[in-house]
């Protein structure tokens, strides 16, 4: 569905290139027009979006770099310390707030197994229905891509954490397939990069300065995006935990329906094997972790691990995947 961190969308409508300019002024698009007007209501919150919003001609190159995220997500800078963020609008009654805002609750967001996005700031314009959540900007995980087993190693073992975390809290995310996936690259990136072109400093002129993984710290990854998750509560007359719908990047689970309900966990162990699959198996020829995605990618959900017991797997075979030195993985 849609996401929040660099998830790169075409344009919305056949506008004109990123560099044609009409009377000196960028020429912005209707969704980005919405982002434009509420400029000064974000400002008095203290987050300032890029000057291609503000007002008067361009100065820089920057300024004409067109978005390429959904329509209701824009970059934006926190003014108080100069953060990177991300606003994405969404409904004030919506469950997706709901969800955001219990897994960024204390004693939560404490825990070092929630993987999940932290919520920053909730932005209430008091118009209508929407309200603004604020999150840092992440990059999708894979970008640069994995250099050694143990960056795989790494991502594995956070990813099948922040995931049993949540079910452990009742929450299925229901679309933890690859675009919803993120990490922190502070220290890959130390200079920062562009939200809307990622390869490029964060000032669009020239092409961001990015560390070698092996020469940098880990990064912590994250799950993004609860639009579509479902949060299970002690009298919801949901005791089953049962769904249903199709929604989601990753349709291939075969138990999805429209009318038939199914465990929502266990299609998160699946859509979460595939990311493996793809990955690193196919991709990067990580071949020691294909009895765990085996199983996590059964066709029958009965057969399937819970997210906790593939996390005790993964760990239990680590010491194998650790006994030689990293090895850098085949090139993609």
């Amino acid at each position: 569905m849609n996401t929040i961190q660099i998830q790169f969308t075409k344009p919305e409508s056949s506008s004109p290139s990123s560099t044609e300019l009409k009377d000196d002024v960028p020429i912005l698009s209707d969704s980005e027009k919405y982002w434009q007007h509420m400029r000064p209501f974000l400002e008095s919150k203290g987050y300032q979006l890029r000057p291609r919003y503000q007002p008067g001609p361009p100065e820089s190159a920057e300024e004409v770099i067109t978005p390429l995220m959904p329509q209701w997500v824009m970059d934006a800078t926190r003014m108080s310390d100069g953060l990177s963020v991300i606003l994405k609008k969404i409904k004030r009654n919506s469950k997706e707030l709901e969800i955001t805002r219990f897994l960024s609750s204390e004693p939560l967001r404490a825990d070092k197994r929630n993987h999940c996005v932290p919520l920053l700031d909730v932005l209430d314009p008091e118009q209508d229905d929407d309200v603004f959540i604020v999150e840092p900007l992440y990059r999708i995980f894979d970008s640069p891509e994995f250099e050694t087993t143990e960056d795989a190693i790494v991502f594995i073992d956070q990813i099948l954490e922040g995931l049993a975390f949540m079910h452990e809290h009742s929450v299925a995310h229901r679309d933890c397939a690859r675009g919803n996936i993120m990490m922190d690259a502070t220290d890959l990136y130390p200079d920062g990069f562009h939200p809307q072109e990622r390869d490029l400093a964060p000032d669009g002129t020239h092409d961001a300065k990015m560390r070698d993984r092996t020469a940098a710290p880990q990064p912590r990854y994250y799950i993004i995006d609860f639009d579509l998750s479902t949060w299970f509560r002690d009298g919801d007359g949901n005791s089953d935990r049962l769904v249903t719908g199709k929604l989601g990047q990753d349709s291939s689970a075969p138990e999805l329906s429209d009318d038939v309900p199914y465990d929502p966990f266990k299609v998160d162990v699946y859509t979460l094997g595939n990311v493996f699959r793809e990955r690193l198996l196919s991709k990067h020829k990580l071949e020691v972790m294909g009895p765990l995605v085996d199983w996590m990618v059964e066709e029958d959900p009965a057969r399937r691990p819970s997210a906790a017991e593939a996390l005790t797997a993964f760990r239990e075979c680590l010491e194998k995947l650790q006994s030689t030195p990293p090895q850098h993985l085949p090139d993609p």
